[in-house]
C-alpha cells in the first residue's frame, strides 16, 4: 500500500512535517495525505464505512457473499478482491473490531443527531460475523472465513445453514449491461433498474457519496484527499467523489434526496451549491469554499507527471515528435527524447519494434538522449503472443506465398472477435527487424535509458538489456520468460547475458546462473533481484518512487551527455564458453530431467538455450560478434515455434494466463 497519512498535532512543527513527507515520498516511495486527529483518519472512516454499507444492504436485499463480491469489484472498478474476500484477507476479528470501534465514534458523536439515527446502524455487528469469529474461521490467516477452498474449489459461506457450498459469482445481465457503459449513466442507471443487485449498487454508492460529503470537513481539507486516500489505501480504480462528479454533482444529489429513506441522512450545506468537485483549479475545499491546487512541497517537483483525479486539469505529455497507433515519442524541450507505448500491456509488436528504430534515428539528430518511458506500468511484457501463434498457424514462421492472403481472411472470418491478422509478417522478418532495432538502441550515438517498472518480460527485459542505462522503480519483476512457451530469447537477450558473462572474472559460474536462470524462466522478485541476477547492473539507479522515473531517467541521461557518452564499438568481439561448458550445461540438464524436475521438452528447449549461450559447437573462449549468437537465436526460436508442443504453450498461456508444462 502506497498511503501514508500524516496527522499533525498542535504542537508539531510545520517544519518537521515538510522533512517527513519528503523523506517519506521519495525514499521509501509512499504517497502522502495530510489527515486530521479523528478517529479511523481519512481511508479506513470511508473505506471501512463502504464495507459497512454493503453488509447492510446485502442483508436488505437477501444478496449473498459472492454477489455482492461479483458486484463490488472490478466491475464497479475497485479491487478484485471486493468486499467480502478483502474482509477475509484482513481478518473477520479486525473487521469485527473496527465495526465496534466506528460505532462507538457515531454512538459518541454529538455533533449532529442525524449521524446518531442513520449511520451508526450501518456499524451493527451481523450474527455470521459472530458466528465464524466464535468458530475461530477468522478469514485467510485461519484458511477458513467468508470464503475457504474444499477439494481445490473456492467455497462461499452460507448464514442461513451455516454451511459452506460452492462460489457463484452470476450477475444479472441488466446489471452486466449497465456496468458494460459509461460510468456516467451508472447511478441514474443502477436506481431505475428495479432488480435486487441493482438497487444494492444504487444504495452503497448513494451512501458512500453521503458519507464522505459529511465526513470530509472533519478529517480531510478536500475531496482530493479521500479520493487519493480510496485509491492508495483501499485500491479503488475510481474515487466516490471522482464517480459521483461523472454521475454529475447535483443531478445525483437529487436523486439521493428524492429517496426519503427512513431517516434522512446529514447533508452538509456545501453540497447543495457545489457544481464540481475538480475543476482547473483544483479540488473543492469546503472549509475554505474554494477549490485547492496541489501541493507546492518542493518534492513534487521530481514528479514530472502527478497523478491527477477525473476532473482535474489534464495536461498533455509534452509535444509530439512522432506518433501512430502503437506509439507516442515525444519530448519537453529539455533535450530529451521519450518513447512511450500504447500497446496493452506495452507489449512490442511489428509497430512498436519500427517505431524504437525510428526514435533512434530522430533522436540520434536532434536530441541529447532517448529515454524510453510509460505513464503507466508495466515496461513491457514482452512480445505480442497472439501475433507469434497467428503467423505459425498461418504458416508465416518463415515466409509467405500466394496463398497467405486468403489464409489471413479465412482466420478473420472464422475469428472475428480477435485482432485482425491483415498486417501480419512472417516471424523471421519481425525477429531481424526487432534484433536490428535492439542492436540500434545499445549502438545509439546518445545515451539510452530504460525508465523501468513492473513487469519487463521477455522482449520487455530485452529492451531494457540493449539500454546504455537503467533507471528501475524497486517493485520491477524482470525476466527473459521465453522458455514458458516453449521459445527462447530471440531479440539479444541470450546474446546479451551471454557478453554480460564473458566481461565477469570466471566466465562459467556466472554463464551457468543466467541459463539456469533462462531456461526456468525466473523473474526477479524486485529491482534489487534483477541486479543480483545480471539483468540491471551496478551503476543502474533504483528508486522507491515510482513517480519519480521520468525525473531521474532524465538526470543519469544528462550526466551521461555531459560527460560525452560514447557507445562501445559495433564490432566488438568476446569470448564464448563454448563446448566443455555446455556438456556441463547439459549434464546439469539431464540431471534435473532424471529427477522428473523438468519436463522431456523442457529439457528439449533448455538444450538450445545453451546452445546459443555457450556459442555452438565452438572452442572455449572463441571469440565471436554479436551477430553470431543473434543469428543462432533466431535460427532455434524458428525451430521451437515450429514444434507442435511450443504452440500448445503459446495458445494456453494466451487462454489461462499461466505456463503449461507439456
Amino acid at each position: 500500500m502506497p498511503l501514508v497519512e500524516l496527522i499533525s498535532t498542535q504542537k508539531t512543527k510545520a517544519e518537521l512535517l515538510d522533512l517527513l513527507e519528503g523523506f517519506l515520498t521519495s525514499e521509501l516511495g509512499k504517497n502522502i495525505l495530510h489527515a486530521k486527529d479523528k478517529s479511523g483518519f481519512i481511508a479506513n472512516r470511508i473505506g471501512v464505512f463502504s464495507i459497512a454499507a454493503c453488509i447492510h444492504h446485502s442483508k436488505r436485499l437477501k444478496l449473498d457473499f459472492d454477489t455482492v463480491d461479483a458486484l463490488t469489484g472490478t466491475k464497479l472498478k475497485r479491487p478484485k478482491s471486493a468486499t467480502f474476500r478483502t474482509a477475509d484477507l484482513v481478518g473477520l476479528d479486525i473487521l469485527k473490531n473496527v465495526l465496534q470501534q466506528f460505532s462507538k465514534v457515531a454512538k459518541n458523536s454529538s455533533k449532529n443527531n442525524s449521524e446518531n439515527n442513520h449511520w451508526n446502524k450501518y456499524f451493527a455487528q451481523p450474527d455470521w460475523l459472530l458466528e465464524l469469529i466464535e468458530q475461530n474461521s477468522l478469514g485467510e490467516k485461519t484458511k477458513c472465513g467468508l470464503y475457504k477452498k474444499e477439494n481445490g474449489e473456492i467455497c462461499v459461506y452460507r448464514p442461513e445453514n451455516q454451511r459452506y457450498s460452492s462460489a457463484d459469482y452470476k450477475i444479472n445481465s441488466a446489471v452486466k449491461a449497465i456496468f458494460a457503459k459509461n460510468m456516467s449513466n451508472w447511478i441514474a442507471e443502477f436506481r431505475a433498474n428495479p432488480h435486487p443487485q441493482a438497487q444494492f449498487l444504487y444504495s452503497i454508492i448513494k451512501d458512500t457519496c453521503l458519507y464522505s460529503a459529511y465526513q470530509l470537513q472533519n478529517i480531510a481539507d478536500s475531496t482530493r484527499d479521500i479520493d487519493w486516500a480510496l485509491h492508495w489505501g483501499f485500491g479503488w480504480e475510481v474515487g466516490i467523489f471522482e464517480l459521483w462528479q461523472a454521475n454529475g454533482v447535483a443531478d445525483s444529489l437529487a436523486l439521493f434526496l428524492a429517496d426519503e429513506p427512513d431517516e434522512p441522512a446529514a447533508t452538509p450545506d456545501w453540497l447543495k451549491s457545489i457544481t464540481n468537485f475538480y475543476t482547473d483549479s483544483g479540488a473543492y475545499n469546503p472549509n475554505k469554499n474554494t477549490h485547492s491546487p496541489h501541493s507546492d512541497h518542493p518534492i513534487y517537483q521530481r514528479q514530472i507527471y502527478r497523478p491527477l483525479l477525473l476532473g482535474e486539469a489534464q495536461t498533455q505529455l509534452g509535444r509530439t515528435i512522432f506518433e501512430n497507433e502503437s506509439v507516442r515519442c515525444f519530448c519537453e524541450n529539455d533535450g530529451f527524447a521519450i518513447l512511450s507505448f500504447k500497446t496493452k500491456l506495452n507489449t512490442l509488436n511489428l509497430e512498436v519494434i519500427k517505431s524504437i528504430k525510428t526514435a533512434v534515428s530522430l533522436a540520434e539528430k536532434d536530441f541529447k538522449a532517448l529515454i524510453i518511458w510509460q505513464k503507466d506500468a508495466p515496461f513491457c511484457a514482452g512480445a505480442n503472443l497472439y501475433e507469434i501463434i497467428a503467423a505459425a498457424k498461418l504458416g508465416m514462421i518463415e515466409g509467405q506465398n500466394l496463398l497467405t492472403k486468403a489464409k489471413k481472411k479465412a482466420w478473420q472470418i472464422a475469428k472475428p472477435k480477435l485482432p485482425s491478422v491483415k498486417d501480419l509478417q512472417p516471424i523471421t522478418e519481425v525477429l531481424e527487424q526487432l534484433q536490428q532495432a535492439l542492436m540500434a538502441l545499445k549502438y545509439c550515438r546518445i545515451p539510452t535509458i530504460a525508465a523501468v517498472e513492473g513487469l519487463a518480460l521477455g522482449g520487455g527485459c530485452e529492451l531494457l538489456l540493449h539500454c546504455n542505462r537503467r533507471v528501475a522503480h524497486a517493485e520491477s519483476y524482470i525476466g527473459l520468460v521465453e522458455a514458458g512457451v516453449g521459445l527462447l530469447p530471440a531479440g539479444g537477450g541470450c546474446k546479451e547475458m551471454a557478453r554480460r558473462a564473458a566481461q565477469s572474472k570466471n566466465i562459467f559460474p556466472t554463464l551457468a546462473k543466467y541459463f539456469e536462470q533462462i531456461a526456468m524462466g525466473k523473474v526477479s522478485e524486485s529491482a534489487v533481484a534483477a541486479r543480483e541476477m545480471g539483468y540491471l547492473q551496478a551503476e543502474d539507479l533504483i528508486i522507491s518512487q515510482r513517480l519519480e522515473l521520468l525525473y531521474f531517467a532524465k538526470q543519469q541521461a544528462d550526466l551521461m551527455s555531459q560527460a560525452n557518452y560514447r557507445p562501445e564499438a559495433q564490432n566488438q568481439s568476446f569470448k564464448v564458453a563454448g563446448t566443455t561448458a555446455k556438456a556441463n550445461m547439459l549434464a546439469q540438464i539431464t540431471n534435473m530431467r532424471a529427477g522428473e524436475f523438468i519436463s522431456k521438452y523442457d529439457e528439449f528447449i533448455a538444450e538450445k538455450i545453451a546452445d546459443v549461450l555457450c556459442g555452438g559447437d565452438l572452442e572455449p573462449n572463441t571469440q565471436v560478434d554479436s551477430k553470431y549468437l543473434l543469428d543462432l537465436e533466431k535460427r532455434h526460436f524458428v525451430e521451437l515455434l515450429k514444434q507442435q508442443k511450443t504452440q500448445e504453450r503459446i495458445e494456453f498461456m494466451l487462454k489461462k494466463h499461466k505456463p503449461l508444462r507439456n
